[in-house]
């Protein structure tokens, strides 16, 4: 079973096959004997071929024993053994080594305190024992070498948390590794917090890294009923490997798939990318009625995608990303990607190359519609120059400029309608250059206060405006009325008034702004000692009242005056306020200041009111972060509505976490009147070429289970 085969790729950690596993002894050594014979060595009487090598070395001939002690170094053929101290039987070729223990069979080195072993048989005792292979600690409670080919070890913990408390980690009763390559484990159960997660009887896997693995995971979801996903992983060059999926859905059918994905396996990862296809008749595109009313006529049973990334360094300053994906419809990805979806919901077409100075950054981005089903603002190209904000001169004020110069192109879905503005055309283009410029002077008053004023100006030049026509036209209206013995008609004449778009000539909006920002923090050590968490030392609350006032006048052109692609083209008037208290808990951990808890609750205060607002306030922005301990993670942000009353959005995370970012999530979003999720996820070892992922997923409106477990 996949399942298995995933956990079983926690055979790594028990990497004491390779050469850098490294056992790690809990007892002390023994003193060491001051050396009466300098590098002494012999050929083990009676035994074929083991040579031992000590400080001091004494040979017992009643009981055929060689002593060694200092140093010690026994080796036959690729076996290799050092200690402190040592005792071999040259007749069974048996030895007891004990302190600063080193084994090495063919490069695979243990380190400990104490083992037996046979030279002969290839079995052997090594104990208790500690280990390290990166990411991950080892820990059994006994270990032995059962045979040449065959080692085994009993109550295995294993971790990617250091410490002697690990949050996550996982527990075996016994394990063992065969040939050197498989590894084989009996009785699994993970843990986190301390408490079991589940329980697997077995699972089993190959140790060779660049071996072929096979998955299989089983699942269940109300889209897709029951549901198989296969994959086979293998080598297909030495950057680069591949990966064939086979699937089976019951309410959808068979799905196949071919992945290849390539990365730098030098230290800098200069470039990593992936090609995807993946390809399903579906038997049914639609989940329900309601579905297929709204998806008709984009949807069909032919259901595919074609996907491309790849992201390389040309320099040490420069750096080329490139994106595509080509679509058999809008919702394949939401389908049968939803982890994908999630992240981004339209997939991106484009090519960016991006150049880093030591006081800017400049950037070339190609951003183009390859699926004509959905919106996009196309940007073929849009040149971009950052400069980031810093001091002029010796003077006191500091400068920041971001622009751009752009071709751009909005572009509505074909055959659908739409809310384009009446233009000419549905779809509309123009050239936009955008400007901006802000110089700050930072002061500091009463020893406490920070004050920032503030002054900038963002000059925005566009190929093309547009006006709006009124026009008014005498219209005859007939009114028919109707009784029980005749039939009257009536003519009369009314104006009909219809506002249209005219597109106008080239035109430069000119924003001016002035500012300023103001703010202190008021701190009280609540508790200068330990604070019971960890080795975590003081507890302080820190208060940040603050405020940011910006007052921008009416602009020249309004937005309704201008094409519109993205919030650049939003920009008017402003005169407000942003009134905000932020509010942490801090204490001191490894030596650095560490958020407990960060709290920031903000609204803006109209000084004056925009066209068709009449509240003098905006909503209520809310964010906090808890970061209690390193494992534990919770979120929450939303909008408040004061004048209805009501959240107009809260969302809540939760999460446990690992050092390698292995994680459980449980997840609540809710928008008003739109959406009402409750999700749970557990991902392990999302970092690695093999992870683990299940996930759940349930709409609260509409008491459905949307998904209940899905693949990295």
């Amino acid at each position: 079973m996949n399942l298995g085969k995933r956990w079983a790729a926690l055979c790594l950690l028990l990497g004491a096959l390779s050469a850098s596993a490294q056992q790690i002894g809990e007892g002390l050594p023994p003193a060491r004997t001051p050396p009466a014979v300098t590098n002494a060595a012999v050929r083990a009487p009676g035994a074929a071929g083991i040579e031992v090598n000590a400080d001091q070395l004494e040979f017992l001939q009643d009981t055929r024993t060689a002593v060694g002690r200092g140093h010690v170094v026994i080796t036959r053929g690729a076996d290799r053994m050092t200690a402190d101290y040592a005792e071999l039987r040259t007749d069974t070729e048996e030895a007891h080594a004990r302190g600063n223990l080193t084994f090495d069979r063919a490069g695979q080195i243990w380190r400990g305190e104490e083992l037996t072993y046979n030279f002969k048989t290839g079995q052997g005792d090594f104990g208790a024992f500690s280990s390290y292979t990166e990411p991950f600690f080892i820990r059994a409670d006994e270990s032995r070498r059962v045979s040449p080919n065959e080692f085994l070890m009993k109550n295995v913990t294993v971790t990617t948390c250091d410490g002697d408390e690990p949050q996550f980690y996982l527990q075996a009763k016994q394990a063992k590794i065969v040939n050197g390559i498989t590894l084989k484990a009996y009785g699994v159960v993970p843990h986190l917090g301390g408490l079991p997660i589940f329980y697997m009887p077995y699972w089993t896997r190959s140790l060779e890294p660049e071996a072929m693995s096979f998955d299989l995971l089983p699942g269940y979801s109300s889209r897709m009923g029951a549901f198989v996903l296969g994959a086979a992983s293998y080598k297909v060059a030495t950057d680069v490997r591949g990966t064939t999926h086979l699937d089976y859905r019951a309410k959808r059918g068979v799905g196949f798939g071919q992945d290849f994905r390539w990365k730098d396996r030098a230290p800098e990862q200069s470039y990593r990318g992936e090609a995807r296809v993946y390809y399903l008749h579906d038997r049914q595109p639609f989940y329900d009625a309601d579905e297929e009313a709204y998806r008709q006529g984009t949807t069909d049973q032919q259901r595919y995608r074609l996907r491309l990334q790849d992201a390389r360094s040309l320099s040490d300053r420069d750096g080329l990303y490139v994106e595509g994906n080509f679509l058999s419809d809008p919702y394949v990805v939401e389908d049968f990607f939803d982890n994908e979806f999630r992240n981004s919901l339209q997939p991106e077409n484009r090519v960016s190359l991006m150049h880093r100075g030591d006081n800017y950054s400049a950037g070339l981005l190609l951003n183009g519609r390859l699926n004509d089903f959905y919106e996009n603002i196309d940007r073929l190209p849009e040149a971009s120059l950052d400069v980031y904000r810093m001091r002029l001169g010796e003077t006191p004020f500091y400068y920041e400029s971001h622009n751009t110069a752009s071709f751009l192109r909005h572009v509505y879905p074909k055959n659908t309608d739409t809310n384009a503005p009446a233009t000419p055309d549905a779809s509309y283009d123009a050239f936009r250059l955008d400007t901006g410029h802000t110089v700050y002077y930072p002061t500091r008053h009463f020893d406490f206060l920070n004050v920032t004023p503030r002054a900038g100006y963002r000059g925005t030049f566009y190929s093309k405006t547009y006006t709006t026509v009124i026009s008014t036209n005498l219209v005859s209206v007939t009114n028919i009325t109707t009784t029980a013995t005749s039939t009257n008609s009536t003519i009369t004449t009314t104006n009909q008034v219809e506002n249209t778009l005219r597109e106008m000539g080239a035109s430069l909006r000119s924003l001016p702004e002035l500012g300023v920002a103001t703010s202190f923090k008021a701190f009280k050590v609540l508790n200068p000692g330990p604070t019971g968490i960890g080795h975590d030392v003081g507890l302080r609350h820190v208060a940040e009242p603050y405020a940011d006032y910006t007052f921008r006048p009416k602009p020249n052109l309004e937005p309704a005056d201008l094409p519109q692609f993205d919030e650049v083209d939003q920009l008017g008037m402003e005169n407000d306020v942003r009134l905000g208290m932020r509010n942490k808990l801090q204490t001191q951990r490894r030596n650095a200041v560490h958020n407990l808890v960060d709290a920031d609750v903000y609204t803006f205060y109209r000084v004056e009111k925009p066209p068709g607002t009449s509240n003098d306030f905006d909503n209520i922005y809310f964010l906090t972060r808890l970061r209690l301990v390193d494992w534990l993670m919770l979120d929450f942000d939303g909008v408040f509505d004061p004048y209805q009353g009501q959240f107009t959005s809260f969302n809540t995370q939760l999460a446990f976490l690992t050092e390698d970012q292995s994680r459980l999530a449980i997840e609540h979003r809710y928008t008003r009147d739109s959406l009402n999720l409750l999700s749970g996820e557990l991902t392990l070892f999302p970092n690695r070429e093999w992870s683990f992922r299940l996930y759940a997923r349930y709409d609260l409106e509409g008491r459905q289970l949307q998904d209940s477990t899905t693949r990295t």
